[in-house]
């Protein structure tokens, strides 16, 4: 019998075994390989080993690639670089034992994997490093069946072992062999015991998969999202994929619009397209120039988006559950590229009957972010930067209106008339040119639920166009040029949510008091000469925004106690303070007081206490827009001509922002809580020292929930806090300072009649502090006198603080000093970095390639 060998290394291998050699797998013993006295029946393996011998000389695979296909495949893969770099550098890291790359569909995650394994295998600063295996899970596997795989990476015999612990044992006795022993997962869906597999802990552990959930519940300590590409890395693709045809600059143009337009820099797509034109060009005998002077894009989605809308739509429909579905379905109503607020997004859904109308507002609106996590986790839907709003993939968005089929109409930009379908659920004409608005008034949209007509340029709408709509529960109008609405909106009976915020041209809103079933109402920045009168009418109200409308409005005396149901209102607050506090309903506020009298007032009243967020403001609007916070901001404002020279805040208290105020030369000397108001002359003279310092302290302890305060451009303010008001702010993980320009010190000793306080340079413990910013303060010459102790400081960064000469961070660990354990960068100028005076010599040295050269104009990462 004559046999070709197309596989000499497997034969070697097979000859190993025959004659019990054993075999190695960089420089580890592999349980397959036997040694003298470990062959217990050599005929039966012999016979074994020439069965397995004859058939791969019928079929033979090379265990590895020749060394010519090896560099092709590493220039294919080079888009993926900068994560692989990032994963490479994570795996020297002897603390990071498992990393979790995640991103949706077609977007890459399986060729990175490939790009990975190759440059571990085969890249000369890894080779005879790594042992590595790679292996792809799949959907529904089960412990066996990954045991298997894993060992045929590693070329692992299990010698038919059927035993899932045994199995265990040996694949974990192997791979611990070796201190560099990665094993990469690709589609993973779900997780599994590291145990149970048999997987190491000091294993370095990758997983790859289209949910952040999975990887999380694997313990990745790392992530990485794979995004799509950008437009110059969509091009080099899509060019790469044609073979590298010549194109003239008019003809690179053209594709590379046409590229961006339909694949929106999804990998799997841009390389679909590239075959069907590439197939267009060989099979026609075509030249590129033809190809571009059709007459029309000549492919439709199915020739070149099939592979890539399947797998899409797998992901749909493994999320697995009917509302997470539907939730995910309606998200594709908003146009490419729009970014979608996530509370409107979560009212859609409350309006469609997707939350569950559980009695707490707040928990409902959990129940919401809880969905968009998932689905954003599912890379379904992507986070923006400010992780505010949120976006749909133009791709993810096809799709999901695909699956929603006659059932929704999406036209985003339409300039003519639209004709309404019968049986719609929901039509978004967001960003319409349409006008006028008129479906066909034969038909009867007895099923049209949601109408999404924000940012339209319309400005009227017909008298009886709602009433073929009386289903509708849902309608957006917001930021159009609407003058009025018409009144046939009397009639949408099951309206729940009615948007019209930013209509700056709409004066008045028509009688709608027999809307007994709207939830939210918002008029926000709307032109209305004053606030409806009929809203106490409207009983099922929970969320109302009147906030920011062009001239301040009074609520009308009675309204605010006739919304007993009134969970959320934001409004500006003149005259209906003692209304507001009798509002026990209420659970979130977002209130403007006309100035810092009428706040303490409304802070005295103790209403705030039984709130679980709000946002009181005295002056324009300042700070951040995150949820579920309470703070308070302060801008513009001075204590000049008030009736009192302090301020009182909520306890409770979690964010303060003050910004260009005056007459504050200390900030603790301004701001009590109220629990504790400020003593009086002569209590301060009837009281011992001690008596006094006691009751700073208390102050004090009573904003120990504050965890961001942002002071910027008082001119009037020297020192921020006292020592004792610094001592109790326990959670406080942001503080910044920026444009103060008679700051001379953060952190002061108060100074009362006795004399300084004992322990004037006191150790400060800031436990939560994450961030310090420090800008444009020309005067400062002290943070604090004294040590700082902040365990978890990541970034210090200082700008334009020329007489600051010394950082006090220091941490003190069983007895021993030693400086910020977690700290990773401190930014400033060189100049100011040469003149820094240190505590201990070394530190500077130690700390020096954490140094980032930076200038006014870079923008700041928060953490």
């Amino acid at each position: 019998m004559h046999l070709q060998i197309q596989n000499p290394l497997k034969m070697i291998s097979m000859i190993y075994k025959m004659f019990g050699i054993g075999r190695h797998y960089r420089g580890v013993p592999c349980d397959g390989g036997t040694n003298n006295s470990g062959v217990e029946n050599q005929s039966e393996l012999r016979s074994s080993v020439m069965d397995e011998f004859q058939s791969e000389s019928r079929s033979s695979v090379y265990l590895q690639q020749p060394e010519i296909k090896r560099r092709k495949v590493e220039v294919s893969l080079s888009l993926n670089t900068k994560y692989v770099n990032r994963i490479i550098d994570w795996l020297k890291d002897d603390k990071i034992v498992s990393i979790g790359v995640y991103g949706m569909a077609g977007v890459g995650k399986t060729t990175l994997a490939k790009q990975l394994e190759f440059r571990l295998r085969y890249e000369t600063p890894f080779t005879d490093v790594y042992a590595v295996g790679m292996v792809s899970v799949g959907v529904d596997f089960n412990v066996y069946q990954l045991q298997q795989k894993i060992a045929g990476a590693f070329r692992l015999d299990l010698g038919g072992d059927r035993d899932e612990t045994r199995r265990a044992a040996k694949i974990h006795s192997f791979l611990s062999r070796n201190d560099k022993c990665v094993l990469i997962l690709d589609d993973l869906w779900d997780e599994f015991r590291y145990e149970d597999v048999g997987i190491p802990r000091k294993c370095k552990l990758i997983a790859i998969s289209r949910s952040r959930d999975v990887c999380r519940m694997l313990h990745c300590r790392k992530f990485v999202l794979v995004e799509p590409l950008s437009e110059e890395e969509s091009w080099e693709l899509f060019h790469q994929s044609i073979g590298g045809e010549y194109l003239d600059s008019k003809q690179e143009s053209h594709f590379r619009k046409l590229v961006c337009d339909k694949c929106s820099g999804l990998p799997l797509a841009i390389t679909g397209l590239a075959r069907c034109f590439r197939k267009m060009v060989d099979d026609n005998l075509s030249s590129w120039r033809e190809v571009l002077e059709g007459a029309k894009f000549p492919f439709t989605r199915q020739d070149y988006l099939e592979d890539a809308f399947s797998r899409l739509k797998f992901s749909y429909e493994k999320l697995n559950n009917i509302t997470l579905q539907r939730c995910f379905l309606y998200s594709a109503l908003y146009p490419k590229g729009f970014d979608i607020r996530r509370e409107e997004l979560i009212r859609l859904w409350m309006g469609e009957k997707l939350i569950d109308n559980v009695s707490s507002l707040q928990a409902r609106y959990d129940m919401g972010h809880s969905i968009l996590n998932k689905l954003l986790n599912s890379c379904l839907l992507e986070a923006s930067e400010d992780k505010r709003t949120i976006k749909i993939h133009d791709l993810v968005r096809h799709m999901a209106l695909s699956v929603a089929g006659d059932s929704f109409l999406v036209e985003a930009g339409k300039t003519s008339k639209l004709e309404f379908r019968k049986n719609l659920l929901a039509v978004s004409l967001i960003n319409s040119s349409i006008s006028p608005i008129l479906p066909d008034g034969s038909q009867n949209y007895s099923y049209l639920s949601t109408l999404l007509l924000q940012h339209s340029s319309f400005e009227l709408i017909p008298e009886s166009f709602f009433l073929q709509m009386r289903a509708l529960r849902v309608l957006n109008l917001s930021a159009t040029r609407l003058l009025k609405l018409p009144s046939s909106i009397g009639a949408l009976e099951e309206l729940q949510f009615l948007d019209l915020s930013l209509c700056q041209n709409l004066k008045q809103v028509p009688q709608v008091s027999n809307l007994l079933k709207l939830q939210f109402l918002d008029l926000s920045q709307t032109a209305i000469k004053q606030v409806p009168r009929f809203l106490e009418k409207l009983e099922g109200l929970t969320e109302l925004n009147l906030s920011s409308i062009l001239e301040p409005k009074e609520i009308p005396c009675g309204v605010l106690p006739a919304l007993f149901r009134l969970k959320r209102l934001a409004c500006q607050i003149a005259g209906a303070i003692s209304e507001l506090q009798n509002v026990k309903s209420l659970e979130i506020l977002d209130a403007r007081f006309l100035s810092l009298c009428d706040l303490s007032n409304y802070v005295r009243s103790q209403h705030s206490c039984q709130l679980d967020r709000y946002h009181l403001k005295v002056g324009g609007e300042v700070g951040s827009d995150q949820p579920y916070s309470r703070k308070v901001s302060l801008h513009g404002c001075s204590l000049t001509d008030q009736e009192e020279d302090y301020i009182v805040l909520p306890n409770n208290i979690q964010e303060l922002y003050v910004d260009n105020c005056r007459d504050f030369p200390c900030l603790s000397d301004v701001l009590y809580p109220v629990a504790y108001p400020p003593r009086t002359h002569d209590d301060a003279i009837i009281g011992s020292c001690n008596e006094e310092l006691s009751c700073l302290n208390q102050q004090a302890k009573h904003f120990s929930s504050l965890e961001v305060c942002i002071i910027s451009r008082c001119q009037d303010i020297k020192t921020l806090f006292t020592l004792s008001w610094m001592e109790s702010l326990q959670s406080l993980r942001l503080l910044q300072v920026e444009d103060c320009r008679q700051v001379k010190e953060l952190i002061a000793v108060e100074v009362v009649d006795c004399g300084p306080t004992e322990g004037e340079h006191a150790v400060i413990c800031l436990p939560q502090l994450r961030q310090l910013v420090l800008i444009l303060l020309p005067q400062m010459e002290s943070i604090y006198k004294g040590r700082l102790v902040c365990a978890l400081l990541l970034s210090c960064t200082v700008m334009d603080c020329p007489k600051l000469k010394r950082l006090p961070f220091s941490r003190i660990d069983a007895g021993e000093e030693s400086f910020v354990p977690c700290l990773e960068r401190i930014e400033g100028q060189e100049k100011w970095w040469d003149l820094l005076v240190w505590d201990q010599p070394e530190s500077k040295s130690l700390l020096k390639p954490l140094f980032r050269c930076r200038s006014l104009d870079d923008k700041i990462v928060y953490y």
